[in-house]
């Protein structure tokens, strides 16, 4: 039976002081939070209806935690969602501190100011699609533990690493490194022409104003998609996870033994 306390923790998540004082985060859907479980994720609390759990296989091994039946108006009265399914997981969060060392063992995206959730969980789904293990976030980015941004991943942060902190002062240790910094510009050089590395770190900036001027200074190349026709009213921009995914892409590509490089 879900006791008022369990009910008022897991609705405080919500609330981005709640989750950062817990370490905690939740996960919604039938689907997300089976693959939680089947990738052996820890989970502190699971909810779930009857039906939800006999379809699952044993919970041993699952790391599953506290697992609790709950009817639908109980779901409801949990879920964040308009439409909530058949389960909500409690979820630890990982240790968030980034380790500079690690920045040099492949492709890593810096996002600045990135704030609409969707867009941040789009990208996250950009990310692990590509391979990319490290995102480090801005300060002013919204949380990635928002649920609006976990629900956006589809699940994506099994397979991606996300921190916070200052892009200068991370930028600063890549030059250490001898990291290429790449920065999508619109005055930048066509992706598909410029010269590209298969490690680096990928800046990605806000929509309305792109990348902050403190951050220009570490950018090695600037690098752009070019258009396929002259901009017009209605066609001037990129959404910034579908520039990140055409980018990754080219990266990629150009990784590929035999691939023909610009």
């Amino acid at each position: 039976m879900l006791s008022k306390g369990r009910m008022r923790l897991v609705r405080s998540l919500q609330d981005d002081k709640a989750r950062a004082r817990l370490r905690l985060y939740v996960v919604e859907g039938d689907r997300m939070v089976r693959d939680y479980l089947a990738a052996g994720h820890p989970v502190e609390q699971l909810y779930a209806t009857d039906g939800w759990c006999e379809a699952l296989p044993e919970f041993d091994g699952m790391n599953a935690g506290e697992v609790t039946r709950v009817s639908r108006a109980e779901l409801e009265k949990l879920s964040a969602l308009a439409t909530p399914q058949n389960a909500i997981a409690v979820v630890p969060m990982p240790d968030e501190d980034l380790d500079a060392s690690q920045l040099p063992e492949g492709l890593a995206f810096g996002l600045d100011a990135v704030r609409d959730p969707g867009n941040l969980g789009s990208l996250l789904r950009v990310a692990a699609w590509f391979g990319i293990s490290r995102v480090v976030c801005s300060p002013d980015c919204v949380d990635p533990y928002n649920p609006k941004v976990v629900q956006a991943t589809m699940g994506a942060l099994l397979h991606v690493g996300v921190s916070c902190a200052p892009l200068a002062s991370v930028l600063r240790a890549a030059t250490s490194f001898e990291l290429p910094v790449y920065g999508t510009m619109l005055d930048g050089e066509p992706i598909y022409e410029a010269e590209l590395e298969e490690r680096g770190i990928i800046l990605l900036g806000n929509e309305a104003r792109g990348l902050s001027d403190d951050l220009l200074p570490w950018i090695t190349r600037r690098i752009t998609i070019p258009p396929w026709t002259a901009a017009a009213p209605g066609k001037e921009s990129l959404n910034v996870a579908v520039a990140a995914a055409v980018v990754c892409s080219e990266f990629r590509r150009r990784g590929r033994p035999g691939a023909s490089h610009g």
